[in-house]
């Protein structure tokens, strides 16, 4: 543990999910194989592009549809569906592919069990002190059993702009109806969380991936405390909390 700048007291602590409170690039390494193998079946042409002409489309579908750029499933289905247009298919046909593929995705992408440690941390924390969840990504907590633990659960697109954008940390902050620096935002990304959690004011705790620096990273953003584990994050609960 390593603090930056002077700890204070919290009422409120507010989590990323993906890769803060379980390691989410396995997760989404296997649901993006199961998906090749899903459209190689169920559209082998789609399933023929290339990494390069797929990432042009999902360029592309943010390009076309700004309301929804936040939106990482909205944004899948629009890439798809360009995609399933370029190789033929109705637009009808390629809008059905894209919803029923990114269904498919979603549910491979929310199959898995986080730690145990995590769960148990969660279900403590819970019962001390109000939680919420402030996500850019698409995982089903419900799914995953994570709901339970969090008052609000605010995920980009559906409430907001992404991280680092404030909007969801504000959101946050009126629905808990705490003042942000009254609140602590937990995280493993230097700008969507610490940056993010720092413009409105909260407190922002890093859990830096083995054991970096920020001065490592651009943009050499500080957290006020970074943690290597949640362990160091039950004691920062315990001794500031209030």
């Amino acid at each position: 543990m390593k603090f930056y700048r002077r700890l204070n007291a919290f009422d409120a602590v507010s989590f990323d999910l993906d890769d803060t409170l379980y390691d989410n690039w396995p997760v989404i390494a296997r649901a993006e194989a199961a998906l090749s193998d899903y459209l190689s079946e169920h559209c082998p042409p789609l399933a023929a592009l290339d990494k390069a002409t797929l990432a042009g489309f999902r360029r592309q579908a943010r390009d076309e549809n700004p309301a929804q750029r936040f939106d990482v499933t909205a944004m899948r289905v629009a890439q798809l569906t360009l995609a399933g247009e370029h190789v033929g298919l109705t637009a009808e046909k390629a809008r059905a592919q894209a919803q029923a593929a990114t269904t498919f995705f979603c549910g491979y992408r929310s199959d898995f069990t986080p730690p145990a440690q995590s769960v148990a941390y969660l279900k403590a924390w819970s019962e001390k002190l109000p939680l919420v969840a402030i996500t850019n990504g698409n995982v089903d907590t419900d799914a995953i059993g994570l709901t339970p633990f969090f008052q609000h659960i605010f995920r980009a697109g559906e409430h907001g702009a992404a991280k680092p954008n404030p909007e969801m940390f504000d959101k946050a902050a009126q629905a808990l109806g705490i003042a942000p620096a009254r609140i602590l935002h937990v995280g493993d990304h230097l700008s969507s969380d610490v940056a993010g959690a720092r413009q409105v004011g909260m407190q922002a705790c890093w859990i830096r991936p083995e054991r970096q620096s920020p001065m490592m990273r651009k943009g050499r953003t500080l957290p006020d405390v970074a943690i290597d584990d949640l362990s160091e994050l039950d004691t920062l609960i315990q001794q500031w909390h209030r």
